[in-house]
């Protein structure tokens, strides 16, 4: 068996800019579209935006370089990346198994979500006419057969791009939806902007209101910060370890980094440019929570009259290619270490991976209707992630770069085909001691915001 594990290929992207649109597609996600806009507006709009954008250039890019570092020079999958020798299996590749898995099974229940609202405006929004917002996604959400059957589709769309495997499945894919995907959201964030009132929802984003810092506390919006970027970029998850092991030799590391940290964050601020504006002029507080868009949102597009239906239709299209990107590079983790350590193809791979995560994902789906009493499974899973397994592994990363692979190979792997080597330097101080003690912040950020100790 181990002579069949070594036979086999691995994948690797085609191009460079396919590679970029997978990268982008895997960090462009929920955390974007769904997650962002009301983590702002909890946290004062434009401060944690500054905030923001200085955690990404920070924190962000460190860990994206390391983990796209990581791959490219171990070329395997997350358990054998993370190898701590031949045979014996570091913490590490386990948690980067176990965090997308749980993750992603969440993912694929508000990707139903999602559907049922396209298809609903699709057919043109009769399923929202009552007004009831809140009622309409309660209802759908706790409703045991249909909230699984639209979790099942859309996890055969995940699996239908995975099954053709990196090139032909997950490269060709990202090279059409995320171009589109931005297409959409600046199309989307014009059409608020045009709105009565959407000239305080710019207030809101781009204008520092210090009496909000006081409120939320320094410490708390910089920890949101952070959070946010972490699940935005989806560092810690073992995506970009695994998509930096399908980088040829010839990929400048740093510069493509770059690249997905300025549109990831870019997608973001359109999204709360589509949605903050729009929330305004309709006098919805940009602080609805979660359900942000799946309750304000319809009231926005209701005040479109007919034009809300396109607008709605558009939007929801927006969401489900940012969901899509993520859930399949969520599942791309899993189905490599498959394919890699066992004698399954790619086709068999993709099929049990999917086969296991359905199972999981259903008993999410079936939780929010509380068929498991006051079991949560989606909270429980995302706070399990977010609050623990990343920051966790985020710190075991940094560990293992310096302990195994050494900070100065580390380097050189880094600055292939880069021009300018002097900043290496402070990356590797920041590898080192920074980024390790940032995400150990969050951690506990995370862990006493959990049990309800108020900072």
């Amino acid at each position: 068996m181990a002579d069949l594990m070594e036979q086999k290929s691995r994948g690797a992207w085609s191009s460079k800019f396919g590679f970029l649109m997978a990268a982008v597609g895997s960090a462009v996600g929920l955390g974007n579209i769904w997650r962002f806009p009301y983590i702002a507006g909890q946290y004062g709009g434009a401060l944690f935006l500054i905030i923001y954008i200085v955690v990404v250039a920070v924190l962000g890019f460190t860990m994206l370089t390391m983990e796209f570092t990581i791959g490219r020079y171990k070329n395997a999958n997350v358990l054998d990346a993370f190898a701590m020798g031949k045979k014996k299996r570091s913490p590490i590749g386990w948690l980067c198994i176990f965090t997308p898995f749980l993750i992603v099974s969440y993912y694929n229940v508000i990707g139903g979500w999602i559907i049922k609202y396209l298809v609903g405006y699709i057919g043109g929004g009769s399923f929202v006419e009552s007004g009831d917002y809140q009622g309409v996604f309660g209802g759908f959400t706790s409703d045991p057969l249909w909230s699984s059957v639209f979790t099942v589709v859309f996890l055969a769309l995940s699996a239908g791009v995975l099954i053709f495997g990196v090139k032909k499945g997950i490269e060709k894919v990202s090279k059409f939806l995320m171009p589109a995907l931005f297409f959409i959201v600046i199309f989307v964030a014009i059409v608020s902007l045009t709105m009565p009132g959407a000239v305080e929802g710019l207030k809101y984003l781009f204008v520092p209101n210090f009496e909000s810092m006081q409120e939320a506390g320094f410490l708390n919006i910089l920890n949101a910060a952070m959070g946010q970027a972490f699940f935005s970029l989806s560092v810690g998850m073992g995506i970009s370890v695994t998509y930096g092991s399908y980088l040829k030799k010839d990929q400048n590391i740093p510069k493509s980094a770059v690249i997905v940290c300025v549109l990831d964050t870019c997608v973001a601020v359109f999204a709360g440019l589509a949605i903050i504006p729009a929330v305004f002029s309709v006098g919805i507080e940009p602080t609805e929570g979660a359900g942000l868009i799946f309750v304000a949102l319809p009231a926005v597009f209701k005040s479109l009259g007919g034009f809300g239906i396109v607008v709605a239709v558009l939007f929801f299209v927006l969401v489900l290619f940012a969901a899509w990107t993520s859930a399949i590079s969520l599942l791309e983790v899993l189905i490599a270490a498959v394919e890699e350590k066992t004698p399954l193809g790619r086709k068999s791979s993709t099929a049990l991976v999917v086969g296991v995560v359905l199972v999981t994902s259903l008993l999410v789906s079936l939780s929010q209707g509380g068929v498991f009493g006051n079991l949560d499974l989606l909270t429980l899973f995302d706070n399990i992630t977010n609050k623990v397994l990343l920051p966790v592994t985020g710190i075991l990363m940094c560990v293992f770069l310096v302990a195994n692979i050494g900070v100065k190979n580390a380097q050189e792997e880094l600055l292939l085909n880069c021009k300018h080597h002097s900043w290496a330097k402070v990356w590797g101080f920041a590898i080192k001691y920074v980024t390790p003690l940032l995400v150990f912040f969050i951690f506990v950020m995370g862990i006493l915001g959990w049990i309800g100790v108020t900072v």
